[in-house]
C-alpha cells in the first residue's frame, strides 16, 4: 500500500467510527426498567415473537432485557411491554378481567387504573407476567393488548378470565 493510502486508513476509520456514533444517537433506546424475570427463556420468546408495530406505532429498542416498546417518533406516546413482572395479587385483579383476541391469540389481561394519561394491562393467569404500559386513549388500549396477543400467548396459562 502506498505511503498516502496507509496514512489515510486510520482517519477514514476515526471518521467512519465518529459517524456511526452520531447515528446512532438519532434511535436512542427507549428507557425502561427491567422486570424481575424478564431474563427469562419464555420472555425471550415472547420478545422474539412481537410484532414490528403496535397501534400504529413502530418498534424501538430498549435498555431492559425482555422489553419492547413502540412509538411514533422522538416526541411521541410510546407503547411500552415489561415481560417477567409479578403476577398481579387477588386484590389487584378485583377491577376486572378483559379476554382479548380470539381462540388462537386470546389473553387475559387486568386494566389498571389511569395515572397521568397512562394506564397499565397487565396479564391475568400466564407466567411470567407480562405489564402493557400505553396512553389511556381508546385507540390505543383497543389495538395494543390485541397487537401484542398472538406473542404474549406463547406463555403457559394457568388461570383464565371467568
Amino acid at each position: 500500500m502506498p505511503p498516502r493510502r496507509r496514512a489515510l486508513a486510520p482517519a477514514v476509520a476515526l471518521v467512519s467510527l465518529a459517524l456511526a456514533t452520531a447515528l446512532s444517537g438519532c434511535s436512542r433506546a427507549v428507557a425502561v426498567e427491567a422486570a424481575p424475570q424478564g431474563w427469562s427463556t419464555a420472555c425471550a420468546e415472547v420478545y422474539t415473537a412481537l410484532p414490528d408495530g403496535v397501534a400504529g406505532l413502530d418498534r424501538r429498542e430498549t435498555t431492559a432485557q425482555g422489553a419492547a416498546a413502540w412509538s411514533g417518533g422522538a416526541d411521541a406516546e410510546v407503547v411500552v411491554l415489561r415481560c417477567g413482572v409479578a403476577p398481579l395479587t387477588a386484590l389487584e385483579t378485583a377491577g376486572g378481567c378483559q379476554a382479548v383476541g380470539d381462540e388462537g391469540a386470546r389473553v387475559d389481561w387486568i386494566p389498571g387504573d389511569e395515572r397521568d394519561g397512562r394506564v397499565t394491562w397487565t396479564t391475568y393467569g400466564r407466567t411470567p407476567a407480562v405489564a402493557l404500559e400505553m396512553p389511556a386513549d381508546d385507540a390505543v388500549t383497543s389495538s395494543a393488548p390485541l397487537d401484542v396477543g398472538p406473542a404474549v400467548a406463547l406463555l403457559p396459562q394457568d388461570r383464565a378470565c371467568t
